[in-house]
Parts: C-alpha cells; sequence; structure tokens
C-alpha cells in the first residue's frame, strides 16, 4: 500500500489493496497489462511520433500526465516520499481509462491509429517504469 504518505498511520485492509476498480496496485498493473494487449493486437512497429494530431480532450489530458512523469519521480525521489509516484500512476491509469472509453484505438484511419497507438506505448512505457521503480512488477497477463 504504498498510496499513503509513510509518515501518517494508515488502517491497512486486503480489500480495498487488491481491488482492481479502486486506487490500487492492480489496478495500475491492469492498465499496463490492457496496454500491452493493444500493442500485440496492433501488430506492427510503434511510431515514436505523431502522424495525425491529438485532437480529443482525453487524448490531450493523457499526453499532459504522461508529460509530467519526470517532475513527479523528482518530486518523489527529493521528498523520499513513494505515494507521489504511486498517486501519480493511479491518475495516469484514471486518464488512460477515459482515453480508452472514448477514442476507438485499432480500426481507426491509419494516421489515427498510428498516433493513438504511440499514446498507448508512451502510457505503457510510464506504467511500466513507475511500478519498477516501486519495486512492483508489471505481468504481461490478467
Amino acid at each position: 500500500d504504498l498510496l499513503n504518505d509513510r509518515v501518517k498511520n494508515v488502517d491497512f485492509d486486503w480489500d480495498r489493496a487488491l481491488d482492481f476498480e479502486g486506487d490500487s496496485g492492480p489496478h495500475v498493473q491492469y492498465s499496463g497489462v490492457r496496454c500491452a494487449s493493444l500493442m500485440r493486437k496492433y501488430g506492427k512497429p510503434i511510431a515514436q511520433d505523431f502522424k495525425a494530431a491529438l485532437t480529443s480532450i482525453e487524448e490531450a489530458e493523457l499526453m499532459r500526465c504522461l508529460l509530467n512523469y519526470q517532475d513527479s519521480l523528482k518530486n518523489a525521489f527529493d521528498n523520499f516520499k513513494p505515494h507521489i509516484l504511486a498517486a501519480y500512476l493511479l491518475e495516469v491509469c484514471h486518464r488512460f481509462g477515459q482515453f480508452y472509453n472514448k477514442c476507438r484505438i485499432l480500426g481507426e484511419a491509419p494516421e489515427v491509429e498510428s498516433s493513438r497507438m504511440t499514446l498507448v506505448q508512451m502510457t505503457y512505457t510510464v506504467i511500466k517504469q513507475g511500478l519498477r521503480t516501486l519495486n512492483i512488477q508489471l505481468p504481461e497477463a490478467m
């Protein structure tokens, strides 16, 4: 349970800690697994740039959130507070969920599909690196 500040008392609850729907490690892992599944289904090399403009609010919000990774990591490290990184990863997952639910990723026009897959890959990378920093494994499937 890394969501809480290390200097506060915590009432640990297994049900909450293992909940796939709530603010939990399994929820973050599930989002990473979902990204990996999309990348496998796409089945092509993913571009390192955007072929089409990101036009939806959900795409923009996810991108804005992903761009804060280095700042969140530095803030957590400088203050010796892993809960900062954990909270950031939950925000990434929340933004990714909104993007996933509102934007069709696979089956769009090739330029749009490619750009959205670039965003999926960026999300996967941030989740994977963030979890690794917190010493949490990202499984291949769930």
